[in-house]
């Protein structure tokens, strides 16, 4: 019984930490791309900014925009993934050292 309970209670700590880190990366995820698009967002301002009307604005500049929030979004991801690794690296190391 107490096999089936240490059981119980390791599968209901493995859901347990999926859930947590997928909640984890959607809030990620979310701030990433809310970043890129305020990036964007910037880069199409500034293209504006320097015509006289929406339609003198070249196609290409506001590819450019988005392509850079993209990157900006993705670059936000991948350093945030590198840090819930280390993360997550840190926090096995202590559980082995407790036990």
């Amino acid at each position: 019984m107490t096999q089936l309970t240490t059981s119980n209670q390791g599968m209901s700590k493995f859901f347990s930490d999926v859930k947590n880190g997928f909640l984890h990366f959607a809030n990620t995820y979310s701030v990433a791309v809310k970043s890129g698009a305020n990036v964007a967002e910037k880069q199409i301002i500034e293209a504006m900014e320097d015509a006289d009307q929406p339609s003198d604005i070249p196609a290409g500049k506001l590819f450019a925009a988005v392509k850079i929030g993209v990157q900006h979004a993705s670059e936000h991801l991948v350093n945030s993934g590198m840090e819930f690794a280390e993360q997550m690296k840190n926090s096995q190391k202590s559980n082995m050292e407790r036990k």
